[in-house]
């Protein structure tokens, strides 16, 4: 279909030929004469690449530009907000304002009120419905990508609860791969249903087995390997994205595969990806990654840090890096295609023992594989070791996604969120909080009442024995100043509880080690975990420790217990400057999962001061947690504080000029900018930026350094 011929605003259809897009696929066709146009709901399930994206946009410009009102859209990672919004940016020039909304769950964000599109993650618009902002009335659209997320443990009902809360005031507009029961998700949302199997790039699958690729058409190819399939896949020119179970095992293959494809590069591709290599942060997890770029090939997992990850993606993308290797978070949405993808495992370790990764990973997994505008075809190859191939392929090629079920029977979702219908959304009486979640997926498909009725009392008489609520002489449920503040902060309960019975040894004794241990017992951090060469070290560190430490070992829950001690230890080591790459080696951690504790526990040691306010404790220790959250944030210590609020200074920076003798902004306002620049670290934007920031406009012109061609050429 043309996009001309299309029956929406002009401005709209001049944008997209701007983009190039003059045709739509078959599936958006079907898509937009659905009725979406005119405010149906619609569960949109059609293979990846193949233009969900741009039905959403269509959607949602064509409305607000013809009605006005806002849209919010949904994703489940920041990387993939951050990623939507750049492609949204494209609206402004027709005048639809676009922001991202990410973080800080203890905020209004009114601001977002000025916006038309706003790009969110599920808990941060979570938050927002629970602190009431003023826009929210007015969003009139909906949309909810990789709604098949519904069916996670971790943050399925949160999903539920905000299409529940949504449904019946904006259109509702969800966005799929796979999903097994599309049908019933649709009846549950009042959608109209869209499923196609149309892909612009034809997708080929296969199963690698003992030398041969088995292909679902019954064609067979020769390897001698299943590396083969790499260096195949790199000698045509395209390039190769491995699955694998493990982050040690996508780095140790990262690095041998690396040794082979090193000999298909240029001169000119390795120039650059030595330059690639030099620019990472040293650290041990990044030396590995360093050395298996230079031969052409990255690995890509959540230890790795945000950065790095950013710069695998980007180059992959642009052809510089030939093979990724990664564990199953780049299959999550993120938009990093490959001609072939290989699926090394299809088995991994859980809490108990090896099991079957399910068919929707494994399909969201092939579903990387062709490059729109690069490839008529991709290949998604899947590596059987033991099994026979037919029984591979009919499993996991020819099977259907698993059926997606409510995760409402989460106890720590349920309690929170629970507690938000009574704390922000005004619910007093059990009868109504019953009737709302009988509108829930969880009801829809049938799960047991009485069940649900049985969970619901006993949160309700947790709430009320916690003082987190309260029963009026009416039979109505009220919320009390802890349970207000519980349910805006937007964390568990039980947190709270915990947080409630740990304040008075920390006014008796304040230590961060003691409160990193603290929010590491929580249901909100999950902590790092161990190894059993690493016992004797935390044994050793907790009978060092102990009369700091607020809670003592407790043999039943040694395992919970060792991990909290562990993540504050690594906590510790970070706001006492430690660096990243004593921390990674020391402890045996990686750079993003020390980001991903220090960004939490920040929360949480906010949230912790928040609720010492509401229990009326000293200021001295609101303060003292105060100070402790600036120091978690930057990983500090607590002389560098006034340092941090100049723009362009992180920790080592902040260090470097400390010891120089600039400790405060005066020091730094009335230096003259020479002495600033001998500093190490500090270079000439970086002292404009800081003397700017302090109210002092100076231009720095830097001299050539001698020896340099530059330095002779110069008048």
């Amino acid at each position: 279909m043309n996009v001309e011929n299309l029956d929406i605003d002009e401005r709209v259809k001049r944008v997209l030929k701007k983009r190039g897009i003059r045709e739509l696929y078959p599936p958006q066709e079907e898509a937009l004469k659905s009725g979406i146009l005119k405010g149906d709901n619609a569960l949109i399930a059609i293979p990846t690449a193949s233009g969900k994206t741009l039905i959403a946009e269509i959607t949602i410009t064509n409305r607000l530009l013809n009605e006005g009102g806002k849209a919010v859209y949904l994703v489940p990672l920041k990387a993939l907000a951050e990623e939507k919004y750049k492609e949204f940016k494209d609206w402004e020039e027709i005048g639809l304002k676009v922001a991202m909304a990410t973080g800080d769950y203890d905020s209004k964000d009114e601001w977002l009120g000025k916006y038309d599109i706003i790009i969110a993650t599920a808990e941060k618009f979570d938050s927002l419905l629970r602190h009431g902002s003023s826009w929210i009335r007015d969003v009139k659209i909906l949309v909810v990508d990789e709604i098949h997320l519904i069916g996670s443990r971790d943050r399925g009902a949160t999903l539920e609860f905000i299409i529940t809360q949504m449904l019946d005031r904006a259109q509702i507009i969800g966005l799929s791969a796979t999903i097994g029961n599309p049908e019933e998700l649709a009846d549950w949302l009042n959608a109209k249903l869209i499923k196609s199997d149309w892909r612009p790039v034809k997708l080929r699958r296969g199963v690698f087995y003992q030398g041969f690729v088995f292909w679902e058409d019954g064609k067979t190819d020769k390897f001698n390997s299943w590396e083969d399939l790499v260096y195949d896949a790199v000698k045509k020119g395209k390039g190769a994205l491995i699955f694998v179970n493990m982050r040690r095992k996508a780095e140790k293959t990262a690095l041998e595969l690396s040794k082979t494809v090193r000999d298909l590069l240029s001169r000119e591709e390795i120039r650059k990806l030595r330059e690639l290599a030099t620019s990472l942060e040293e650290n041990p997890t990044n030396e590995k990654l360093a050395r298996a770029l230079l031969g052409g090939v990255a690995f890509h997992h959540a230890g790795l840090g945000r950065n790095e990850r950013v710069l695998v993606e980007d180059n992959f993308r642009k052809g510089l890096i030939k093979v990724v290797v990664a564990t199953p978070t780049l299959s999550a949405g993120i938009n990093t295609p490959a001609f072939r993808v290989i699926i090394r495992d299809t088995w991994r370790y859980s809490e108990f023992g090896m099991e079957r990764i399910p068919i929707l990973e494994i399909q969201q997994m092939m579903g990387r594989a062709g490059r729109p505008k690069y490839d008529e075809i991709g290949e998604a190859i899947i590596v059987s070791a033991t099994e026979e191939p037919s029984l591979v392929m009919d499993y996991y090629i020819k099977g259907k996604p698993e059926k997606l079920f409510s995760q409402l029977s989460n106890e720590s979702i349920l309690r929170s969120q629970i507690l938000a219908l009574i704390a922000t959304f005004g619910f007093s009486e059990f009868r109504d909080i019953y009737n709302f979640l009988e509108k829930t997926f969880y009801a829809y498909q049938g799960k047991d009442p009485y069940l649900l009725e049985e969970k619901i009392r006993g949160i309700i008489y947790f709430l009320l024995e916690n003082e987190f609520i309260d029963v009026t002489l009416d039979d109505k449920v009220k919320p009390l100043p802890l349970g207000l503040r519980t349910a805006k902060l937007y964390i568990d309960p039980l947190t709270a509880k915990i947080f409630k019975d740990a304040l008075p040894k920390i006014e008796k004794d304040s230590n961060p080690i003691g409160i990193f241990q603290i929010i590491s017992m929580t249901p909100d951090l999950t902590p790092l975990s161990y190894g059993r060469r690493e016992i004797g070290m935390l044994e050793d560190e907790y009978y060092h420790l102990r009369d700091r430490l607020y809670l003592e070992l407790d043999y039943e829950n040694e395992r919970k217990f060792f991990r909290a001690l562990k993540t504050a230890l690594v906590l510790n080591a970070w706001i006492n400057e430690v660096s990243e790459g004593e921390i990674v080696e020391k402890f045996n951690v990686e750079p993003g999962d020390i980001y991903r504790i220090v960004e939490t526990a920040e929360w949480l040691v906010y949230s912790l001061g928040e609720i010492a306010k509401v229990l009326n404790y000293p200021k001295d220790i609101i303060e003292y947690l105060r100070v402790l959250r600036i120091r978690v944030k930057h990983g500090i210590r607590e002389e560098l504080i006034p340092l941090m609020e100049l723009p362009s200074i992180g920790r080592k920076r902040a260090r470097a000029l400390y010891n120089a003798g600039f400790k405060d902004l005066d020091s730094i306002r009335n230096a003259r900018p020479s002495e600033l620049l001998r500093v190490e670290g500090i270079g000439a934007k970086t002292v404009e930026a800081m003397l700017r920031y302090l109210g002092r406009d100076v231009k720095i012109v830097e001299k050539p350094k001698k020896g340099t061609l530059d330095y002779y050429l110069s008048p």
